[in-house]
């Protein structure tokens, strides 16, 4: 590149040499023509003493003379001719599932469905079964074993499905699923054993599953009654339960609650679920006789003391801890004296114990607030926490008695 520069630049010297000799041929031959030709080369001369000569940046001109030519290779744009339009085919319509045909077995005198995994009831059962917000939306539970499901019926709860896998197992419950069947068209599905297991929450499922509706009040005021018939009347306690997060631990606490019977459950925000199968198994029917109210915050809790008996209610918390006790001011639970015209019996789980919103809450009842303890050997901290909640229901019932038989 620079050699051709220096080229052109020769080239334009010698042109204007040869200009300069013609204009001395043609001045030789007249005086006033050498005047005019001096002129000219003086306006020359002047014409080029404007033009600057740089130096030439050999780095520049390369880059420069490259962009010039992909510019010039630069192919035109041409207009894309249309795609041409594709065929949709009208969606195939849709078709509806053929139901599963109904078995009516003439020896259980039952009629159900055997269900498969490509039927989509199978699906909907399933969502049912594993979803537990779904289950407290339509408020139901589910409950396994065969005394569990009897428990339930002879309590008078709606059963929504039951599923079974071998005949076997559904002959242990055909009289009170029979009834049901007839009372409240319960609905009978047989799955593969395989699939049962997969559904189950428990390590060893016992092969019949079913699908309750939670109990009503109007259930429960009829187990009520039934109770008062056999000369049962509940006792005015309310057992509150905080931190409680082992299912089995929950399920025993309402069995005893139960057993006794107390007026409620309350089981406040924070603790297990008491409608989950393995709490089910541990209360053995008892969420079924007794009322529960659960994920209740403290916020709510004074709503759940009867009306008529909020001006005398007496509240006790269960602590096995030594520097709580202490520092609360605890007593022996067989030194009880203040039984109040309804009680509230706040116990802690094993592990968390009870929450400082307890103690708050107890702060909040003034002298009518106490805090007990059982006493035990020397070397042992605590006891489990149902069997702690027996002994001091038990003394509250026993200081109860004494107090209505001192009034007579």
């Amino acid at each position: 590149m620079f050699c051709n520069i220096l080229k052109r630049s020769f080239q334009a010297n010698i042109r204007n040499v040869n200009n300069l000799n013609v204009l001395r041929l043609s001045s030789s031959n007249n005086p006033q023509g050498d005047i005019q030709d001096a002129l000219d080369i003086e306006a020359n001369l002047f014409g080029n003493s404007d033009l600057r000569h740089e130096p030439v940046n050999t780095r520049e001109a390369l880059r420069k003379n490259r962009t010039k030519s992909f510019v010039a290779r630069k192919p035109k744009e041409t207009s894309a001719a249309p795609a041409p339009r594709k065929f949709t085919a009208p969606p195939a319509p849709r078709v509806a599932p053929i139901p599963a045909p109904v078995i009516k077995d003439s020896e259980l005198n039952l009629e159900f469905v055997r269900l498969t995994l490509q039927d989509p009831l199978t699906s909907t059962l399933l969502t049912t079964v594993r979803s537990r917000k779904r289950r407290d939306k339509n408020r139901q539970i589910i409950v396994e074993g065969r005394r569990l499901i009897q428990e339930a019926l002879q309590c008078g709860l709606k059963m929504e499905a039951l599923l079974f896998s071998q005949k076997d197992q559904l002959a242990l419950v055909k009289e009170e699923v029979g009834r049901a069947q007839l009372e409240t068209r319960t609905k009978i599905y047989k799955v593969p054993q395989h699939d049962l297991k997969t559904w189950s929450s428990l390590v060893t499922p016992p092969g019949l599953m079913a699908i309750f509706d939670r109990p009503s009040d109007k259930g429960l005021e009829k187990n009520l009654a039934e109770q008062q018939r056999l000369g049962s009347q509940p006792l005015p306690i309310t057992v509150l339960c905080d931190n409680i997060r082992e299912p089995n631990n929950l399920g025993s606490i309402i069995r005893t609650c139960a057993a006794l019977p107390c007026s409620q459950v309350v089981v406040t925000h924070g603790c297990c679920d008491p409608w989950e199968s393995k709490a089910l198994r541990g209360g053995c029917g008892g969420q079924f006789r007794v009322p529960i109210r659960d994920d209740v915050p403290w916020e709510e809790l004074p709503l759940t003391i009867p009306p008529e008996a909020a001006d005398d209610c007496n509240v006790f918390i269960a602590e096995n801890n030594q520097e709580k006790r202490e520092s609360n001011q605890a007593i022996d639970y067989a030194e009880i004296r203040g039984i109040g015209a309804h009680n509230l019996l706040i116990i802690g789980g094993e592990s968390h114990g009870v929450s400082e919103e307890a103690y708050r809450f107890l702060n909040l009842v003034g002298h009518k607030g106490k805090c007990v303890y059982i006493p035990l050997a020397a070397g042992i901290d605590s006891l489990n926490v149902a069997s702690a909640l027996t002994l001091l229901l038990f003394e509250l019932r026993r200081k109860l008695n004494e107090q209505t038989t001192t009034k007579d």
